[in-house]
């Protein structure tokens, strides 16, 4: 049917979309935790790995407002379309690294950023996971065919493995070898500035590019409300 076939083919635009949100997200594991180890003034007592406690933290902390914000919303019929929630999500995880950008810029004479913005990126990064994660797996719900429905679901996990293959060709950009030769505070981080300026625009520009599409995918995607 034309419904189905609408509905269908907007969830696997917006799928396809998922994996530049999780591929800049995933850097979490990788590039931005090395980042933290050269670059980021974490004092004595903390290591690099430690910081990623950021992201669960915000999770617990910042969820339940998050789907308070949304109910609210949709009592006020303003809540915006899964289309714009996911535009928001990209949007906000290219903020997250244009702020490492911008602490950049405020680094000491060894290249040592201030933790507050390593928070602040991990704080943008999440709520743009939260824009999107639970949205996804909602909208893969609501607009799947019944008689696929599981093989859907299946598809939209398969899509973050697709997104962590790309996070490793990302982090890739960032790679410094310092086995011969000890590389400065100062020069790793003009190579992750650099990319981590890159990587915020582009996100920026997806984003954009989504938020002008989204009443047409709005439309195809044939429902009152999906959030």
């Amino acid at each position: 049917e034309p419904i189905e076939r609408d509905r269908m083919l907007s969830m696997l635009l917006l799928i396809a979309v998922s994996v530049v949100f999780w591929s800049l997200f995933e850097q979490a594991g990788s590039s931005l935790t090395l980042f933290t180890d050269r670059n980021v003034d974490k004092g004595e007592v903390f290591t690099a790995s430690m910081f990623q406690s950021f992201n669960p933290l915000f999770i617990i902390l910042f969820a339940p407002l998050v789907a308070m914000l949304w109910l609210r919303l949709a009592s006020s019929r303003l809540e915006p379309s899964t289309p714009v929630k996911f535009a928001i999500g990209i949007a906000l995880v290219g903020m997250g690294f244009l702020v490492l950008v911008l602490g950049a810029r405020f680094a000491d004479e060894q290249g040592q950023v201030g933790v507050i913005w390593l928070a602040l990126m991990y704080f943008l990064h999440t709520m743009g996971e939260l824009c999107i994660s639970p949205v996804g797996l909602s909208m893969v719900t609501k607009l799947s065919v019944q008689r696929v429905a599981a093989m859907m679901m299946g598809v939209w996990f398969l899509s973050s493995a697709f997104a962590a293959y790309a996070a490793g060709l990302i982090a890739g950009l960032m790679a410094i070898d310092d086995q011969n030769t000890e590389v400065s505070g100062e020069a790793s981080l003009v190579i992750y500035a650099l990319v981590f300026e890159k990587l915020g625009y582009f996100a920026i520009a997806v984003a954009a590019l989504l938020l002008i599409l989204s009443p047409f995918i709005r439309r195809r995607m044939h429902v009152s409300m999906c959030a």
